[in-house]
C-alpha cells in the first residue's frame, strides 16, 4: 500500500484499508487481506487484532467479518442530517405519487451517499443480494449528483474531480471535464438532471437540488426502467421531482429561522 502525502496518520488509513477490504469480500482472512492491501501479515494482523477487540469486527474459524456496529452507526450518522430529518416523508411521497423508486442524496468528500431510496429494502431481497443499493457514488454518474455538481461552485467541483476523476461508471457516463461542465450548464438551465443509463444501464433517473443562494443541500431524484421513465420525463415526474426537492428546502429554510 502506497504513503498518501494527504493523509497525517498513515496507520488509520490501514485499518480503514483492511475494513473496506473485508466489506467487499464480506468475510477475509489474514493471508487474503495481505496479498489484497500488499502488506506484511502482521500488520493487517495487528490492524484485525485491535478492530475486533474494539468491537467494529468479528472473528470466527479464523476468518474477519464486519460487526453490526456499523449498522448502529450509519442509522446514528444518517438520523443526525436535517436533510434526512426533513426530507424523508418528501420522498415518500413522491416514490407514492409518481410510482417510482425515489431517492434523498447528499453531497459528502466530494461523493453522492444516499440517505433514503424508497423500494430498496434489504429485507424484502432474496437471500443472495449482498447489498440494497450503491449508497456513496460518484456525482457525476447520476442524476442526483450531477444536479448537486450543477450548483456547487466551480472552484468545488474542481476540487472534486481532482479528487475522484471521472471514472466511467457505464458506456454512456461522462468521462471528459468539458462535457461536464456543459451538463451542469444544462442542468441549471433546465432546473433538473436526466441521467439515461449513465450509472446503471437499462435505468433513467430525474433529479431537482435542494439549494439555496447559500448552500447545496442535496437532492431528491425519482428512477425507473428506461421504458418507464421515458413517458413519464415527457410528462409531470420532473415537476413531482422539483416540488418535492422544493419541499425539502422549505422545510430546512423554516428550521433554520426557528
Amino acid at each position: 500500500m502506497d504513503a498518501d502525502p494527504d493523509v497525517p496518520i498513515e496507520s488509520v488509513k490501514r485499518s480503514y484499508a483492511v475494513v473496506d477490504a473485508i466489506r467487499e469480500r464480506e468475510q477475509a482472512g489474514v493471508t487474503e487481506l495481505s496479498n489484497a492491501l500488499d502488506l506484511p501479515k502482521s500488520t493487517v494482523h495487528n490492524h484485525l487484532r485491535t478492530l475486533d477487540t474494539l468491537g467494529y469486527l468479528v472473528r470466527r474459524d479464523g476468518q474477519y467479518r464486519l460487526s453490526t456496529r456499523y449498522l448502529h452507526l450509519g442509522r446514528e450518522s444518517r438520523n443526525g442530517s436535517d436533510v434526512f430529518l426533513y426530507g424523508r416523508e418528501e420522498v415518500r411521497c413522491l416514490a407514492e405519487r409518481s410510482n417510482r423508486y425515489s431517492q434523498l442524496v447528499v453531497e459528502e468528500s466530494g461523493r453522492g451517499t444516499i440517505l433514503l431510496a424508497t423500494g430498496w429494502h434489504y429485507e424484502d431481497l432474496p437471500p443472495s443480494a449482498r447489498h440494497v443499493y450503491p449508497t456513496h457514488e460518484h456525482l457525476h454518474t447520476n442524476a442526483p449528483g450531477k444536479t448537486i455538481l450543477a450548483h456547487l461552485p466551480d472552484g468545488r467541483v474542481t476540487e472534486i474531480v481532482a479528487r475522484h476523476g471521472l471514472p466511467e461508471r457505464t458506456e454512456r457516463t461522462i468521462t471528459d471535464e468539458a462535457a461536464l461542465d456543459e451538463a451542469r450548464a444544462t442542468v441549471r438551465e433546465r432546473g433538473y438532471a436526466i441521467d439515461r443509463g449513465e450509472m446503471i444501464l437499462g435505468m433513467t433517473g430525474v433529479a431537482a437540488p435542494i439549494a439555496t443562494d447559500e448552500r447545496v443541500y442535496g437532492a431528491v431524484a425519482a428512477y425507473g426502467s428506461d421504458s418507464e421513465m421515458r413517458p413519464a420525463i415527457e410528462g409531470t415526474l420532473p415537476t413531482l421531482v422539483q416540488e418535492a426537492a422544493d419541499g425539502v428546502r422549505a422545510e430546512l429554510t423554516f428550521a433554520a429561522l426557528e
